[in-house]
Parts: C-alpha cells; sequence; structure tokens
C-alpha cells in the first residue's frame, strides 16, 4: 500500500515525448507544486492505453506513485480521473482552447516544486467556473489571468486608478507621473485595464468588449506577466484562443 507522501491530486499540463518508449508528462500537484512524471509510451494492454487518454492538459488525477520518493522523475502507479473537461470541450472547442491555454500559462509560469494551496484552490475553481458556464465564457481566460498575477504576487491595485492615470507595465501601478520607458499603457488602456482588473468570475459578461479589444487586453497581460518573468516566452496558443472569438 502506498504511503500519503507517494499519493497527490494533479493537474495536467502537457506532455512531451522522450523516445519510442516513454513521454514526459509536466504536471501542477496539490502535494509538490511543479512535477514531472514518466509514462510508457510503447507498452501494451489496457492499463497503459488508459493512462496515456488521461493525459488531456487541465485534467485533474487523482496519482499514486511507485517508484523512490527522491528521483527527480517520478514514475505513476496508479491514475483515476477527478475532473475532466474533454468531454464537455468536445461540444464548445473555444472552452477547449482557455484549457490549452490555461495549461500551457501556469506552465510559463508557475515553477515552484512546492505545496501553494491557495493556487491550487484558484485554478482548480477556475476550471470547475469554466466547465459549468453556459453562456458569456469570451472573457474567462482573461480574468483567470488576472487571477494568477494576484496568485503569483504580481497583483494590480486599482484603488488609486483615477481619470487620467497610465499604467506603468515594469512597476505595476497607475500613476499621473512622468513614466520615463516605454512599457505603459496610454490613459484610454490604462482605463480598460483598470476595468478588467476589477472583474471577476460572476461580472465577467459585464465585461464589454469587442474581440479586438479583448485580444489587446490578453496581449497586454502577458507583456506585464513577461516584465516580471522574463523566462517566460511565448504562448503558442494564444493565437488559437484569438482566432475563436468573434
Amino acid at each position: 500500500m502506498a504511503n500519503e507522501t507517494d499519493k497527490t491530486q494533479a493537474i495536467v499540463l502537457s506532455t512531451v515525448p522522450i523516445n519510442d518508449h516513454s513521454q514526459f508528462v509536466h504536471l501542477y500537484t496539490e502535494r509538490y507544486g511543479r512535477m514531472t512524471c514518466r509514462i510508457p509510451l510503447a507498452s501494451k494492454g489496457k492499463r497503459a492505453n488508459r493512462l496515456r487518454t488521461m493525459m488531456t492538459p487541465m485534467t485533474v488525477l487523482d496519482l499514486v506513485f511507485k517508484g523512490n520518493p527522491s528521483d527527480e522523475i517520478r514514475s505513476i502507479g496508479e491514475a483515476q480521473i477527478v475532473q475532466s473537461p474533454y468531454m464537455l470541450t468536445l461540444s464548445h472547442p473555444d472552452k477547449s482552447a482557455q484549457c490549452l491555454y490555461m495549461a500551457e500559462l501556469i506552465a510559463h509560469t508557475v515553477r515552484e516544486e512546492e505545496a501553494n494551496p491557495r493556487l491550487w484552490d484558484y485554478i482548480l475553481a477556475s476550471l470547475t467556473i469554466l466547465e459549468q458556464c453556459e453562456a458569456g465564457w469570451a472573457n474567462f481566460h482573461l480574468i483567470f489571468t488576472c487571477g494568477l498575477i494576484a496568485q503569483l504576487g504580481f497583483s494590480v491595485d486599482t484603488s488609486n486608478y483615477e481619470q487620467g492615470c497610465r499604467f506603468d507595465l515594469v512597476e505595476g501601478i497607475f500613476t499621473t507621473s512622468p513614466i520615463l520607458h516605454p512599457y505603459y499603457l496610454n490613459e484610454e488602456s490604462a482605463r480598460w485595464f483598470c476595468k478588467l482588473f476589477d472583474t471577476h468570475y460572476d461580472t465577467m459578461q459585464q465585461l464589454d468588449v469587442n474581440r479586438a479589444g479583448r485580444d489587446y487586453l490578453l496581449d497586454t497581460l502577458l507583456i506585464f506577466l513577461g516584465q516580471h518573468i522574463p523566462e517566460m516566452g511565448r504562448l503558442k496558443s494564444v493565437d488559437v484562443l484569438k482566432s475563436l472569438f468573434e
């Protein structure tokens, strides 16, 4: 029987083939933060096939590991699906794109190999909201990104916003003082940025923004994150996401 330390819930972020026989699975876990596991590709049988089909981005799993707990890359002994967006997103390709974006954004920004209960709960609650949302989820990825920014410690204080402010993307503040570098939002863009950070999941349908505005806000959020996490890099899922919402 596995020890409690060999068990955790995990969210699938991505898979990367190693060779013809196995692949890495990148996970965000409840107990250990970021983890990488190895699963077989060439193994035959129902169990191996079932394990591979579980590795869809943003699928939540109950995992039991096997092997030495001190191994840098663990092997999965048992896996059960707790929550999967897969069946739901078959009828909503835009939700599928948002799940891919969530997974890629987490993978590019969350590096800690330790538990973060608040971040885990936020990601899990966000996924449930997306699954259960019956209408008006076009702005979901914007709200998720704002919340993740706050969870990562780069929260934006909107309480000091006033008409005429610009937003300093480096310092993360609204200000009427001169900004002596090119990374800032003008007055109109800053107004929308403030409105975005004051919007939550229960009011996201009230964010009256068209496709071009939504794309601009997403690009701006990622630029802002990139100022704080230079190694974040470009997210491939963004182009797909932008193409879906008219």
